[in-house]
């Protein structure tokens, strides 16, 4: 599987994320989810490190914060047509590219995923939605960082 040499800022990857409610039951993730790569730093060691939100078809809960997928969206990546939210109120950091990152056609029907752990790129407007929700989160207190090894 190729993987990029640096975290692909602004894409969807596969990758097994740990979800919040799993920390302290689990080290991996219980499945391989799509994930938006939100950030990237090089400045913190000897490999760069990768931010990634989970996207889930889990409806947010009183209390959640997230953003629904538009269908368009998940067609236009090759995803299934369930409904399905980004979660900017958690955020998995880890030394990329990590041993979670999986083969993306497990998740995309399109054919650039083949061969790679990219699933495809989101729309510039759509990710700058994103990153916006994300700092809101942050601004609020409720976003949390889970530090995967």
């Amino acid at each position: 599987m190729k993987i990029p040499a640096v975290p692909p800022v602004g894409h969807v990857i596969a990758y097994e994320y740990l979800w919040r409610s799993k920390v302290g039951q689990r080290e991996d993730g219980e499945k391989t989810y799509p994930v938006a790569v939100v950030l990237a730093r090089h400045d913190v060691g000897p490999t760069p490190v990768a931010y990634v939100l989970g996207i889930s078809h889990t409806p947010p809960r009183e209390g959640r914060r997230a953003l629904e997928v538009p269908p368009k969206l998940k067609r236009h990546l090759g995803l299934d047509d369930q409904p399905s939210w980004i979660y900017t109120d958690e955020i998995n950091v880890f030394a990329w590219p990590g041993p979670d990152v999986r083969p993306a056609e497990h998740l995309s029907r399109s054919p650039v995923a083949r061969g790679t752990c990219v699933i495809g790129a989101l729309p510039s407007d759509w990710f700058k939605q994103v990153t916006s929700h994300l700092a809101e989160s942050h601004r609020m207190g409720l976003a949390r960082t889970i530090r995967r090894t």
